[in-house]
């Protein structure tokens, strides 16, 4: 009796952190903070761009001086006559090839631009991660609020089910209505029970984002901040054109491929190789010398090529940049448009629809008790409350994705 007692208690202790995790209320801000800090792909892109910006420097840095020995010998191999013979030597040389100005600084330019690229795309992959979160915990909030909307539904039908027991029960209903209130909250369980499917996928979805295992238990989503949208169109299209981490990126490209035409033209100019060493001969006078040499651009043509290529990526990168303006202005005058679309709605059914229909299901019931309407109407009123109050929430979550999408396109990291 005792083992199994004991046995008892554990199972409760083990069980006690998981229900305390699933009732703990989580928020949409500090999903986010776990997401910034734990997300695996925003890490990489963050380390990305940190290679990126050490590799900067690499680009325009000098060439690596070489240093040698050299010994010049008369007579056979093996037979050493320095400080016999007068042209028999040995030393040491050191020599540098030193770019023409200009070429490292076009380099450098052209690593720094990729640089910024890749801190773009860092910047891009932050916002789509976030993006993300935000559309899938709206939908885990919805499935959340669904829930409870039809638990009170069916407590509503099981008042209607009451009343069509009572009336059947003393002559003045029928049967079919006992049976059909009955169905309505069968109905009702099954939809509940599908929603709790879901809630579960959404619950990996948002822990997968934020860097937790996608079997962790996840707690009862808070409501999110209330939205809107004050700013103009126009201000939301120059905000995008400005702030945008993609058109940003697209405009690194161009002037990367600027920096790497003009390194490309450069490689006509001849490069210096500066050399010097110091000899010794023995018993005889040290010797020492110094060269200046010229790379000669002899093969032009393959350099001309050279400057063909970059010449045909910067306008590529020029036309690229123009068209994913044109996408992102269609894609900021769409949402802006949606946004607008979702104010007006969930304006309508807070101020309107959803009252109505509250004042029809009461009025409904009234009439259905007093025996003036039958059963079928008095659920038709309670399905229509039922349906406008699933798409007020619905209109709600969509209009939270819009408004994150804006600030996607727009470069807004909070909404």
């Amino acid at each position: 009796m005792r083992i199994a007692l004991y046995a008892y208690m554990i199972v409760l202790l083990a069980l006690a952190p998981m229900a305390q995790a699933e009732d703990s209320l989580i928020t949409l801000k500090d999903l986010e903070q776990e997401a910034l800090a734990n997300n695996p792909e925003l890490r990489m892109a963050e380390k990305k761009a940190e290679s990126a910006d050490q590799r900067k420097s690499l680009a325009a840095a000098m060439p690596d001086p070489m240093i040698g020995y050299s010994v010049r010998n008369i007579g056979a191999f093996g037979n050493s006559t320095v400080g016999k013979e007068e042209m028999s030597m040995e030393g040491f040389m050191i020599s540098q090839e030193i770019p023409f100005p200009g070429k490292l600084g076009a380099k450098g330019n052209a690593a720094r631009k990729q640089a910024e690229r890749e801190q773009e795309s860092a910047r891009e992959t932050k916002l789509r991660v976030l993006n993300s979160l935000r559309s899938v915990y709206y939908d885990y909030y919805f499935t959340y609020n669904s829930m409870e909307i039809l638990e009170q539904t069916r407590e509503l039908m099981k008042n209607f089910l009451r009343i069509a027991e009572t009336r059947y029960s003393t002559g003045q209903g029928m049967q079919l209505d006992v049976l059909r209130a009955q169905l309505e909250v069968s109905m009702i369980l099954d939809r509940i029970a599908e929603l709790e499917q879901k809630q579960d996928s959404q619950a990996a979805a948002i822990n997968s984002l934020v860097g937790r295992s996608p079997l962790a238990p996840l707690g009862r989503p808070a409501e999110p901040t209330a939205a809107g949208m004050s700013r103009s169109m126009d201000e939301v299209a120059s905000m995008a054109l400005a702030h945008s981490p993609v058109l940003k990126g697209k405009q690194r490209m161009v002037e990367q491929g600027e920096f790497e035409v003009s390194s490309s033209r450069r490689e006509f100019l001849p490069d210096m190789v500066v050399s010097a060493g110091r000899f010794t001969r023995g018993d005889l006078q040290d010797v020492w010398e110094g060269s200046v040499l010229f790379k000669v651009p002899l093969y032009f043509w393959n350099k001309s090529s050279g400057v063909k290529a970059a010449s045909a990526d910067l306008s590529s990168s020029r036309y690229d940049l123009e068209a994913t303006k044109l996408m992102v202005l269609s894609r900021v005058r769409e949402l802006y448009t949606m946004v607008r679309a979702s104010d007006h709605h969930i304006h309508t059914y807070e101020s309107s629809i959803i009252p109505q229909a509250r004042l029809a299901v009461q009025s409904a019931t009234s009439n259905y008790q007093a025996g003036k309407i039958d059963f079928m109407a008095l659920l038709d009123t309670q399905n229509l409350l039922l349906k406008y109050r699933l798409m007020e929430q619905e209109e709600r979550v969509n209009l939270g994705k819009t408004l994150s999408m804006l600030g996607e396109l727009t470069g807004e990291e909070h909404e």
